[in-house]
């Protein structure tokens, strides 16, 4: 009975809990498709369709009926009118015109907001995966201070050395593991971060694989600023508020109106008596615009308007600075790979390497700080090539989204 609960209850722990694994472009394609800030932001394009489907229609007709009976006899009236309301101007069509840059503005700004979401998630990854190769540079030289702390050992009991060497590497040991347990709080950290991003829910672990690539500097182009969804976006700002001015100019006239209304009257007519009257007439109704023109409205689209254009103007200097900073970041990072990779590394590790032997073989003149030095100047070269690399990679993330890829 009692391992029938334990079996039942680990396959209830395994049910609420799963593992979601993911590669930076599978994390990406996940995040678009659950994130749920972009779901809600969605509806605004249902929105802006919604508005499109009522506009340029025209207003109810409007069905009027009138009873005048004559309160000392049996004299009465009644009538019953019906009243249609057009425009006078191409009001309808600016309307819809409107209703439909509202559209197009809408699915442009989710787009933007789908590409912003890809280009956060990405810079988180790559912070991710990073982590993890300065986790894996950690442990290895955890593995290289216990070995030598070995290696001191066995010199300690040939009475060629001293105990405190091993002390030494096992201390070094210990304060590489206490740096782990700092990347670890740093990718629990970044895991945080990108969890809402993903959109998975708080019951679920995230996991990242893959590693960083190779740095390949891009061709260098002009961004495209036609492809960038958030350049889309302001320009269907300004396809709107020009709209609007459109708009707001033919409103300075109201709807006229055009109606039809029947007539019965019934009155004495002596000396025959009641008589019954029928009366057909038309009705027309034209505004005019002596106090109020929309003056305010005309003048409110044109400030929308000249706004959304500067705001574009601007948007196009801001990318092409960025794009420009991004490459001029990749090509500093690249340069730092390069002497790292080709010229420090390989001499430090040769370095490294007849030291550590001639330690071992006990050679005169090589003492513990030397190893501990060469190791460190090691380690800083190889963090120093990770570091380069990430920066390179979150530097091409900005660069690629500027170019509007």
């Amino acid at each position: 009975m009692f391992r029938s609960l334990l079996i039942l209850a680990f396959f209830a722990t395994a049910a609420t809990s799963m593992a979601a694994r993911f590669t930076i472009d599978s994390a990406v394609t996940y995040a678009i498709a659950h994130n749920p800030d972009l779901a809600a932001a969605r509806f605004s394009i249902e929105e802006a369709r919604a508005r499109l489907l009522g506009s340029g229609r025209l207003s109810n007709p409007e069905l009027e009926s009138e009873l005048r009976p004559n309160v000392r006899g049996r004299e009465f009236s009644f009538g019953v009118g019906f009243v249609q309301h057009f425009p006078l101007t191409n009001r309808l069509r600016l309307e819809k015109a409107l209703s439909q840059a509202e559209v197009a503005t809408a699915e442009a700004e989710v787009m933007a907001a789908e590409v912003k979401l890809g280009s956060a998630l990405r810079s988180v990854v790559v912070k991710i995966l990073s982590l993890e190769a300065s986790r894996a540079l950690k442990e290895k030289q955890i593995a290289n201070s216990r070995e030598l702390a070995a290696t001191a050992v066995k010199i300690a009991a040939s009475a060629e050395g001293s105990g405190l060497e091993a002390t030494q590497f096992e201390l070094e040991a210990s304060q590489l593991s206490l740096d782990l347990l700092t990347l670890e709080s740093e990718r629990a950290t970044l895991t945080g971060e990108a969890r809402p991003l993903l959109g998975v829910p708080v019951s679920d672990t995230v996991e990242f694989t893959g590693s960083l690539p190779d740095a390949s500097l891009p061709s260098t182009a002009s961004p495209n600023l036609g492809a960038r969804a958030d350049y889309l976006a302001a320009q269907a700002r300004i396809d709107a508020a020009r709209q609007g001015i459109a708009l707001a100019k033919v409103n300075q006239w109201a709807d006229a109106g055009v109606g039809l209304n029947a007539e019965v009257d019934r009155a004495e007519d002596a000396p025959d008596g009641l008589q019954t009257d029928g009366i057909i007439g038309l009705k027309f109704s034209l505004p005019l615009p002596f106090w109020n023109k929309n003056e305010g409205k005309i003048q409110e689209a044109q400030a929308a308007t000249a706004r959304a254009e500067k705001e574009a103007e601007a948007l196009a200097a801001n990318v092409r600075a960025e794009a420009m900073a991004a490459l001029g970041e990749m090509k500093a990072a690249r340069r730092i790979l390069d002497e790292t990779a080709t010229v420090l590394l390989p001499k430090a590790r040769s370095l490294e390497e007849k030291i550590a032997a001639f330690y071992q073989q006990s050679q005169p003149g090589i003492l513990l700080a030397d190893v501990l030095r060469s190791r460190g100047n090691r380690l800083a070269i190889e963090q120093a090539n990770l570091d380069a690399l990430r920066a390179f990679h979150l530097a091409r993330i900005r660069y690629q989204a500027a170019m509007g890829r």
